[in-house]
């Protein structure tokens, strides 16, 4: 009994030392401020091979916590800032409300396709940095050829403008699910809450 207690004084300094022991400096970036995405010709109902606008900005000033400036700075690599957009075509199969739509014709106006190592059928963008440098920007046109109810949702950071129209409506006919969107992409089933924050349209 008298040397099982020697043994614990003996290692206690060292079981202290190591729970006392200070933990690392965290060193990255700050997260970004999600992206608000605007719809410029926003509208219900578009015609077939007619270009759906989407435009959105966020800073480009973050905390860099791996440096010792206590105030947001510049942050150059662009990938941080990366945003990416699922095209859904609605439908009511089993369990799921929607399919990715991948026959979608995508334009890059500003900013530019960003390719993965990992499967993704969603659209991501690489943002631009504007001229006075303030703000990671992206402007892309969507173009869809098949007639159908679609939505759009965010895969990313982003959400759509939520004083605009989001033609929640659309939904009503495919929601069986619990107020629920969901949808699979490369195996992995894919869940979005509610209507809100995301873009309802029809192609005739």
């Amino acid at each position: 009994m008298m040397k099982r207690n020697l043994k614990f004084l003996l290692l206690s300094p060292l079981l202290m030392a190591i729970l006392c022991e200070p933990e690392e400096d965290i060193c990255g970036v700050d997260d970004p401020e999600s992206y608000i995405v605007n719809v410029e010709n926003n509208a219900e109902t578009y015609q077939q091979n007619e270009t759906i606008w989407l435009n959105a900005r966020t800073s480009s000033m973050l905390m860099d916590f791996c440096t010792d400036l206590q105030e947001p700075e510049l942050i150059t690599d662009a990938e941080v800032f990366l945003d990416g957009l699922f095209v859904l075509k609605l439908n009511n199969l089993p369990g799921l409300n929607a399919e990715v739509f991948n026959d979608a014709e995508i334009i890059y106006d500003i900013g530019e396709a960003y390719s993965f190592n990992s499967c993704s059928n969603a659209v991501n963008c690489l943002p631009q940095l504007t001229d006075d440098s303030q703000f990671y920007q992206y402007r892309l046109g969507i173009s869809i050829n098949t007639p159908g109810d679609y939505c759009i949702v965010n895969a990313r950071n982003s959400f759509f403008n939520l004083e605009q129209e989001n033609n929640a409506n659309i939904f009503n006919g495919y929601n069986a699910l619990e107020d629920r969107i969901r949808f699979q992409d490369c195996g992995d089933t894919y869940t979005r809450n509610g209507t809100e924050g995301f873009y309802f349209f029809s192609i005739n």
